[in-house]
This record gives C-alpha cells, structure tokens and sequence, in this order.
C-alpha cells in the first residue's frame, strides 16, 4: 500500500521525485505528512500540503523546497552564495 502524500497531483509528483534522490524520507507528523532531509549535514524538515485550496500551493511549496536547497548547497560549499562574491565598497551604506 502506497503511503499517502497529497491529494494534489503536482505535489504528489514533485514529492515523489525528491524521495527517489534518495536523500529525503517520508514521514508522518501527527496528521501532517512531511519530509525529512538525510543528508550529511542537513536538519531540515518541509511539511507537504495535504488538502491545498489555496491555487498558489504547489508554486509555494515548490518555492519552500528550492530556496532550502540553495542555502544547503551554499553551506556544504557546492556553489557560492552570488552576494559574498561581490566586492562591497566600505562606503556603502
């Protein structure tokens, strides 16, 4: 039997191909499904929407996922954040 993950196609699809990078697990969090990140070095936790009414709700939770994973990937240094590259002028306020 197939866990449950979302009524919503888009999310159910977008949740089921992070799961098989294999670095993120499923979970149950009291009645909320989330999934938890098992990387080395990752503590991060993103809960799925399960009944989304809102229309904007896949775009949100996409948006969650992808600004997490941007900063993980900065912390293990497998890209550079674009800000810290510049060169800041000590003049500037």
């Amino acid at each position: 039997m197939q866990q449950y993950i979302s009524n919503d196609k888009n999310i159910r699809d977008f949740v089921q191909n992070i799961l098989r990078s294999g670095n993120w697990e499923i979970a149950r969090h009291g009645k909320h499904v989330i999934i938890r990140h098992i990387a080395e070095m990752a503590n991060k936790t993103i809960v799925v929407p399960s009944t989304p009414s809102d229309p904007r709700t896949f775009e949100n939770f996409r948006r969650d996922y992808l600004r997490y994973l941007r900063q993980y990937l900065i912390q293990v240094g497998w890209i550079r954040n674009r800000l810290s590259s510049q060169k800041v002028s000590p003049l500037a306020a």
